[in-house]
């Protein structure tokens, strides 16, 4: 009697207890076994120790692709989800549009920080997207 595939015993198993999709969990799988086995031979080569590549070790990983935005962003409006992006601090007195960026969630409101005046814009989750980035981290 032969054995059975490791690789197959292991997808049975995903798939019996785990009852997940097993394409996704084995390529996580993967991709940490050979971090690990980069991590090791990083750690037994030394400092000054030439890298070793791990045969068929994972890529680095990639930010996840921008999904598309709800609505279609002309160059005008994007030009300024841009500016808004790169740290300008924009008041309603200051985008004329102001409501139109609202309504398409592409900026949310926040009261001005010196207490009085109009309300300051601040990039949505929507807007990052429609200028093809992900918000900053933090």
């Amino acid at each position: 009697m032969t054995q059975p595939d490791p690789k197959d015993a292991l997808r049975a198993l995903l798939e019996t207890y785990l009852r997940c999709p097993v394409q996704p969990v084995l390529a996580e799988l993967q991709q940490g076994l050979a971090a690990y086995q980069t991590a090791w031979i990083h750690a037994r080569a030394g400092a000054g120790g030439d890298a070793v590549a791990v045969k068929d070790a994972a890529p680095a990983a990639k930010a996840p692709p921008v999904p598309k935005p709800k609505f279609p962003v002309g160059a005008a409006e994007r030009e300024i989800l841009e500016k808004l992006a790169g740290g300008w601090t924009a008041t309603t007195a200051d985008v004329t549009r102001w409501v139109w960026f609202e309504d398409r969630e592409l900026v949310t409101l926040v009261p001005n920080p010196a207490g009085q005046g109009p309300d300051v814009l601040r990039l949505a989750p929507e807007g990052w997207r429609a200028i093809g980035r992900h918000p900053p981290q933090g």
